[in-house]
């Protein structure tokens, strides 16, 4: 497709795709786990009728729970053959049976902070999706919220490479003369630190720094972190939530958000009231996670999609277990119906896609 396409970038490199698939076989031995933990054996063939009585998902939770076995046979951890009279039967692979956690097998990437929360979520994951748990009361709790922290973090390899991208893209676009950006989702400021980084490193200069989150509390934090970042007469603080966007106020040059955008209830409304927030010309710089096609399962599925705000995604004939994160073509088109001229998507080689997506406002 026009405007969609694929660069080489050291960030995604071997080590780190081996690092992330480490990741992936993680989290298919912890679903396992989750469910012996519940008297759920597939040491034998199961027929899937039977499993899916003994898991007992509510009926509203069903796409998770078809998520998690898609997952595990994409991993090659359980394989699904045809019984007698048709059904289903599923079993343990010699993988699923003899897999083993090495801890963090990658020295050179650091993932300990993806384990650590996919252990965690598999604590609950089960209860949760029968519904007697409500998931973000776990992942949101004191100690669910000090794994989100080390998560998103520049430190943690898995992650960071989404933030690093999109920094070294947008620094490159800030012209010689002074700028003003808004940064959306900001978080705990993982982004917002690469960026400025970059900025720092190319001889930039921002004239007004906004970090926006929906929530208050998270906005305020990310300004008092970066206080030491920037002059305080340059740093803004906004509570901006991306489904409630409102034009006819002040205008930036660039608009900047890493995996945000996937998370808004109508994608094209969001980013057309986006749009209308840059300066004649800007230009909106979005990295996000993305999936070849809706036969892939991404592990870091398993625990987003516990949030309300993770909805399905897919295609309207096929399998909509997916959650999330959309494919290139997919924000190619999306972008070219909030109306972004100029539409770019680069997507980096290999099987562990990120994108990074550029649109302009017309000048």
């Amino acid at each position: 497709m026009s405007g969609v396409t694929t660069v080489k970038t050291a960030l995604f490199n071997e080590t780190y795709h081996a690092a992330y698939e480490y990741v992936s076989d993680f989290t298919a031995f912890t679903l396992l786990n989750a469910m012996k933990a519940e008297g759920i054996d597939l040491n034998g063939p199961v027929r899937e009728s039977r499993l899916l009585s003994q898991i007992a998902c509510s009926e509203e939770n069903r796409p998770l729970l078809n998520w998690a076995l898609h997952f595990l046979e994409q991993q090659e951890f359980v394989r699904k053959t045809t019984g007698p009279g048709g059904a289903a039967v599923l079993a343990l692979t010699a993988k699923g049976r003899d897999w083993t956690n090495s801890g963090n097998p990658f020295p050179a990437v650091h993932v300990a902070p993806s384990l650590k929360l996919i252990e965690y979520a598999g604590t609950f994951w089960l209860r949760a999706i029968r519904g007697e748990v409500q998931p973000q009361h776990r992942l949101f709790n004191r100690e669910g919220i000090a794994l989100w922290e080390v998560y998103f973090h520049n430190a943690h390899d898995l992650y960071a490479v989404h933030n690093q991208w999109a920094a070294e893209e947008l620094a490159e676009l800030i012209p010689a003369e002074s700028c003003t950006i808004l940064e959306l989702g900001t978080g705990f400021g993982s982004a917002t630190r690469a960026l400025l980084t970059e900025i720092r490193l190319r001889s930039k200069f921002v004239e007004e720094y906004t970090v926006s989150d929906a929530s208050k509390l998270l906005a305020a934090k990310a300004g008092r972190m970066l206080e030491g970042e920037l002059p305080p007469h340059k740093l803004r603080q906004l509570t901006l939530d991306i489904n409630e966007v409102k034009s006819g106020g002040e205008t930036y040059d660039f608009i900047y958000a890493v995996n945000v955008m996937h998370c808004a209830e109508d994608l094209a409304l969001s980013l057309d009231a986006l749009r209308r927030l840059l300066k004649p010309g800007g230009t909106i710089v979005l990295s996000e996670c993305v999936r070849e096609h809706y036969r892939s399962r991404l592990h870091q599925e398993f625990i987003f999609s516990l949030l309300p705000d993770f909805k399905p995604v897919g295609e309207a004939d096929g399998d909509a277990s997916c959650f999330g994160f959309l494919r290139p073509e997919d924000w190619w088109e999306v972008m070219q119906a909030a109306g972004f001229r100029d539409i770019r998507v680069k997507m980096n080689e290999g099987p562990v896609r990120g994108a990074i997506i550029t649109g302009s406002r017309e000048g």
